[in-house]
């Protein structure tokens, strides 16, 4: 039995030509006009369409809680990083029955200086506090505050205008009115009564 020498000149000679005339081939067989498209696939179901949501709370804010009060988010509300809640509390009701609601954070000045009420949130819960640049007394409390959180989805505040935009809505119909859209309430407090936010 012969050996086979990979090491001669005509061997090597032959792997390089057959290399060759295998790129040479396939090489070529990507030039050419694009043939037609094919076929448009069927249509896939439509995508969750995430749409703001309120929910309402009352709200202590007094000496007792330190100045502060955790709400939790509903659970049908799916908060991500990139959503934004905001926070409105009910600082009257006309005698038409019609709510007049202001955007915190609110800022207050009064004789013993300046007074926040402000909230943060997190994809759980909602946290209101009272801050000031003096030491917050009985003077300072708040009791059956009534609250609404709205959870606008990151879809509505794609662009930075719109985000701006939403932070600035000072009522939730102005809100409504940048969103293009209703807001849908899935927790309403039954508390309606002249239960004004009046720093």
């Amino acid at each position: 039995m012969s050996k086979i020498s990979f090491d001669s000149p005509t061997h090597t000679k032959f792997y390089v030509s057959l290399i060759s005339i295998f790129l040479l081939i396939f090489y070529s067989g990507c030039d050419g006009d694009r043939g037609p498209a094919g076929p448009e696939g069927p249509e896939g179901p439509p995508g969750a369409e995430i749409l703001p949501v309120s929910f309402e709370f009352t709200a202590n804010l007094t000496s007792q809680n330190g100045f502060e009060f955790l709400q939790d988010i509903p659970s049908e509300i799916e908060v991500f990083n990139s959503d934004v809640i905001l926070v409105f509390v009910l600082e009257d009701v006309l005698e038409n029955d019609t709510e007049v609601w202001r955007q915190l954070p609110i800022t207050e000045f009064n004789e013993r200086g300046t007074r926040l009420l402000t909230f943060d949130f997190t994809f759980a819960d909602v946290r209101l506090f009272l801050d000031a640049n003096y030491e917050l007394g009985s003077a300072d409390e708040f009791t059956d505050v009534l609250f609404r959180g709205v959870h606008v989805p990151a879809d509505f505040v794609a662009d930075i205008q719109a985000s701006a935009e939403i932070e600035n809505a000072r009522t939730v119909e102005e809100l409504e009115l940048i969103l293009e859209t209703d807001i849908e309430t899935i927790m309403r407090s039954d508390l309606r009564r002249s239960i004004s936010f009046n720093p």
